[in-house]
């Protein structure tokens, strides 16, 4: 078992280093975290570590590898996940261009209002976030290349199911942490006063991605 321990550290050290980098992830918890909805954005890092778990089990399968040799397939899901980053984008955008407290970017539901966090509204913001992570190309990338380099040949099962716990609490962990970070009373005070620019920059940045995803190759 000790024979594993470095190679558990290593997944756990690139897979960190990935989610630390601000992409659509980090954008999408931030902003529903922001908008004073703790629940809402924890529920979209639950999303976000499913995600990261199933991309993590497809490339222990190797799909994620035959996957890319599927240009279709994998041109489909690359602008499937574009055009969800550039509607959420512009329903920030559109947000931060009102007087009043931002909308939520995935709900028909005002945010302010406790009485809103019903079911379907944590339920919608855990779509978001794994709908924004299966979605990202990227993903796919990634865990192909992580496993490819540093996943061993022929480990025992008791490793493939490790592995997946630590990528889960990871991602539990770390976007779990911003949600509640973002959603803190101080951090709100602020967002109060900042609310149009940073919904603004949030959905730019989203736009910008998904933009970005488009133009990929």
């Amino acid at each position: 078992m000790l024979h594993y321990l470095p190679i558990l550290l290593q997944i756990a050290v690139v897979y960190l280093i990935a989610a630390i980098s601000p992409g659509p992830n980090f954008f999408m918890i931030t902003q529903l975290s922001l908008a004073g909805r703790r629940g809402l954005g924890a529920a979209s890092a639950l999303g976000v570590g499913t995600a990261s778990v199933t991309w993590a089990t497809l490339a222990m399968l190797g799909l994620a590898a035959v996957l890319q040799k599927i240009e279709w397939l994998y041109t489909g899901i690359r602008i499937a996940g574009a055009l969800y980053l550039v509607y959420f984008g512009l329903k920030l955008l559109r947000a931060s261009a009102k007087a009043e407290p931002a909308a939520d970017a995935d709900a028909d539901a005002d945010p302010a209002d406790p009485q809103t966090h019903d079911a379907t509204a944590y339920w919608r913001a855990y779509r978001s976030g794994l709908l924004t992570c299966l979605t990202n190309p990227k993903s796919c990338v990634f865990w192909t290349s992580v496993f490819a380099a540093m996943f061993p040949a022929h480990p025992p099962l008791w490793f493939y199911g490790v592995v997946l716990a630590l990528i889960g609490t990871l991602s539990a962990g770390r976007y779990g942490g911003v949600a509640l970070m973002f959603a803190a009373e101080r951090t709100q005070r602020g967002y109060r006063k900042l609310r149009r620019p940073i919904d603004g920059l949030c959905g730019a940045a989203l736009v910008g991605l998904g933009a970005k995803l488009v133009a990929e190759r």
